[in-house]
């Protein structure tokens, strides 16, 4: 299950000219050993044409494109819901084949890369559902550190507690009072750019995270990651974009999120 979807995200890359080289070819030399995937290819091409053409033509609407790009991905599966055909209406639309000689397989495979397509294309990709799409919270529970009972750590703790469990506004108001005493340790900055974020106030975000990297050592990939998600909901694309460039230094989970982000974000810019 696994190994498909990967083959289909790999398939979609490859319909836009997201792959090196090697991979490249590595997947030609599939598609001439494999029927079915060189059916999905050709399917999934002609949807990703015809969606090029639809915006470009008649500057589709949000709701009703996604509507019809969703009826492509039905008739994919042989449902058209509109006939009981299997070639979508002439003039100017996609035509799939008449009868269905199409592997099952083939039709499977192409269903799914559509709605691939249908995520990566321009008309149904902004910078606020590649947001909503990667934001997660950051996982916090082992930034705590044991032993240490000073009010500081104590308060710090706290703090991070109350992040981990969604309550920004109380978390916040810790941090707060932290950074006016301790501004220069890398936990606060950190933490008062990931409550203010929770918050949804991006651009206060952007100042503590844009602070941290200026002048720590510690959490450069965490910081680099939600200050570039901050980006994407304050309109700098071109930053967001640089900023996940520079996590391709670091390994993990980080630089893949940030690998698969970047060739969303190109998408909307192009």
């Amino acid at each position: 299950m696994k190994s498909n979807a990967n083959r289909h995200k790999r398939l979609a890359d490859y319909i836009y000219n997201d792959l090196g080289p090697e991979e490249s070819e590595a997947i030609k030399r599939e598609m001439s050993e494999n029927p079915d995937l060189a059916e999905s290819y050709r399917m999934s091409n002609k949807v990703k044409k015809y969606l090029k053409a639809k915006i470009e033509l008649e500057e589709m609407r949000s709701d009703p494109s996604l509507a019809e790009a969703e009826r492509l991905a039905e008739i994919a599966h042989g449902n058209d819901p509109r006939a009981g055909t299997a070639s979508a209406p002439t003039g100017g639309g996609l035509e799939l084949s008449g009868p269905r000689k199409y592997l099952p397989a083939a039709v499977a495979a192409a269903a799914a890369i559509i709605l691939v397509i249908i995520g990566l294309s321009p008309s149904f990709t902004s910078a606020d559902r590649l947001f909503q799409t990667y934001y997660e919270p950051l996982d916090a529970s082992g930034y705590t550190r044991r032993g240490d009972m000073t009010d500081l750590y104590l308060n710090m703790a706290e703090g991070i507690k109350l992040y981990n469990q969604g309550a920004y506004d109380k978390s916040n108001r810790i941090f707060s009072h932290l950074y006016s005493i301790h501004a220069p340790l890398a936990e606060v900055r950190l933490f008062s750019g990931l409550t203010y974020m929770g918050l949804g106030e991006y651009d206060t975000a952007v100042h503590f995270l844009e602070e941290l990297l200026e002048n720590n050592v510690r959490y450069i990939p965490e910081a680099t990651w939600y200050l570039s998600l901050c980006c994407l909901k304050t309109g700098a694309l071109e930053k967001a974009g640089d900023l996940l460039a520079g996590l391709d230094e670091y390994e993990g989970l980080y630089s893949e999120q940030a690998q698969d982000l970047r060739r969303k974000l190109r998408r909307i810019k192009k």
